[in-house]
């Protein structure tokens, strides 16, 4: 289906806005949600004061249930990618989930993150998914079986549960890795995320067996 046949859907939206009362900002999240299925969310960032620490991270998480093993996308792969080590080819990549973590570093940490993403989909064995697709801009997108929660409290990685739960980010940006010197440098200035505005839209959209998230992806809205 292109962009020329879609139907004339009617929409609900849905605003809501969260308060962090620490650093006098608010996030304010734009639900648009249509009757074919598909919602676009456009989240804002409104700090109160810009004189804060850079920002590790500023996107949204969401956990998908058990069976979603499945990862597809269209951006840079299939390796890991970050703002700082995105020199990999576009294209269409697939894996599974699990294969997403990078078990043998001596302390966990971030791992299995695509930069440049133009859709992911994640999918069961019945062939049902969930796919995510670029408004503007490109996204930053990981998929694991740990909760950001899990990699900041262990200190090895067996320590970790392995969840059959699946936590998605669909991220803004995310800082750099840096360590330009091997030991702890930190990302250089363009690859850091100011303590600014800002704000980025996506689109999610369920789809079944028969569908194909690579033509799902080629609608707008």
């Amino acid at each position: 289906m292109t962009a020329n046949e879609l139907p004339n859907l009617h929409a609900v939206c849905v605003r809501v806005t969260m308060e962090l009362p620490k650093v006098k900002a608010k996030w304010e999240t734009l639900y648009t949600v249509y009757g074919s299925g598909d919602i676009v969310v456009e989240p804002h960032f409104l700090p109160g004061r810009t004189n804060l620490p850079s920002l590790p991270r500023l996107g949204m998480q969401m956990q998908l249930p058990a069976g979603f093993e499945h990862l597809a996308w269209l951006g840079r792969g299939p390796q890991e990618t970050y703002a700082d080590r995105d020199d990999a080819r576009v294209a269409v990549y697939s894996g599974e989930v699990t294969g997403q973590f990078f078990a043998d570093y001596t302390k966990p940490g971030e791992s299995g993150n695509k930069v440049g993403v133009r859709w992911a989909a994640l999918t069961n064995d019945r062939g049902m998914g969930l796919l995510a697709v670029v408004g503007m801009p490109l996204l930053s997108v990981n998929a694991l079986h740990y909760t950001t929660g899990d990699l900041q409290s262990a200190l090895h990685p067996w320590e970790m549960t392995r969840h059959t739960t699946v936590t998605l980010n669909l991220d803004l940006r995310q800082m750099g890795v840096g360590g330009d010197d091997s030991w702890g440098a930190w990302p250089h200035p363009q690859f850091l995320i100011p303590c600014a505005p800002q704000t980025y839209r996506f689109r999610l959209r369920p789809f079944g067996p028969s569908e194909k998230p690579e033509a799902l992806a080629r609608m707008t809205f």
